[in-house]
């Protein structure tokens, strides 16, 4: 009996959502937590931070470190599909857009980041400033 309650809720919100054009699971916000996720490792000499970006291209990811911040963004326009003339897909999850996210990593010199991107996950390592690099540290007598 739950079971047919739950794939009625199902059935009654994929209507919904192919109805007003809302994308798979649009109320759902697990659905969000699939979205860039990463991993972030740190040494005593650097930060290493890997991201899921599948169907993306290289060229379409900016990578910005700014003020300790490291801002990753990505858009995908590759799966807006106008093969199909007649009309005839009844369902799409396939989506296109702009998604990024940011990391807090102080103390990185930035002349020395490196980012690789390698069947769909992008790499980064922001190397630490040593102690005597800080360039905005003050020393108070």
């Amino acid at each position: 009996m739950t079971n047919d309650m739950m794939n009625r809720h199902n059935d009654m919100m994929d209507a919904m959502n192919d109805w007003f054009g809302f994308p798979r699971n649009f109320f759902d916000d697990t659905e969000i937590e699939n979205i860039m996720q990463s991993d972030v490792a740190e040494t005593d000499k650097d930060y290493t931070v890997k991201i899921d970006m599948p169907g993306m291209n290289k060229e379409d990811i900016n990578v910005n470190y700014k003020d300790g911040f490291l801002t990753v963004v990505g858009s995908r326009k590759s799966f807006k599909d106008t093969s199909d003339k007649d009309k005839n897909i009844i369902h799409k999850e396939r989506s296109e857009g702009r998604i990024s996210r940011s990391y807090r990593l102080p103390n990185i010199v930035a002349s020395e980041i490196r980012a690789k991107y390698d069947n769909g996950v992008l790499t980064i390592t922001l190397p630490k400033q040593n102690a005597g690099d800080d360039s905005n540290s003050i020393h108070i007598d």
